[in-house]
């Protein structure tokens, strides 16, 4: 997939700083800080594990369907909806369909977009524990942990990512 230079005007479909499969297709820096933007696909009955950040985050979902849990709510997105996951409230996300999802990120403010590569990194290593991507995400703003999980992976039939 054809990288992208920075600082373009236009940012195309199939372009994009691939980190291990996280497009970055607008870096913070490039936007005084304001936001960052990624496009990422989501396997099939995954999970991301709970965790808060430091900044806001707008998930739009391109293809297929994701829930989210923020706080104590759970939703259910299709295809054209947003969802928000606010600052330094609890949150997770999963595929619980047969099919993959594709979503936008959009970060305010910008920079948690370079967590991917780090994070990429760890996961290329093989499995990981809540130990590692916390220290990977320290540097971030992004914080992992395990509530949740027993309960979204046994009602949804998922499985944790980088476990």
């Amino acid at each position: 997939m054809p990288g992208r230079v920075k600082g373009k005007t236009l940012v195309a479909k199939d372009e994009g700083d691939d980190a291990h499969g996280v497009l970055v297709k607008v870096y913070g820096e490039e936007t005084s800080g304001a936001i960052g933007v990624i496009e990422q696909p989501f396997e099939p009955r995954a999970m991301l594990p709970p965790h808060v950040h430091q900044n806001d985050v707008w998930l739009y979902i391109l293809e297929g369907e994701m829930h989210v849990r923020v706080g104590d709510e759970v939703v259910q997105a299709t295809s054209g909806c947003w969802v928000l996951k606010p600052r330094l409230v609890p949150h997770t996300m999963w595929n619980a369909s047969d099919e993959p999802a594709r979503l936008f990120e959009v970060y305010t403010p910008g920079g948690f977009e370079r967590f991917f590569q780090d994070f990429g990194d760890l996961l290329a290593q093989g499995p990981v524990g809540l130990d590692e991507m916390n220290r990977v995400g320290e540097a971030h703003g992004i914080r992992f942990f395990d509530d949740w999980i027993p309960e979204i992976t046994a009602a949804y039939g998922v499985r944790v990512m980088g476990a």
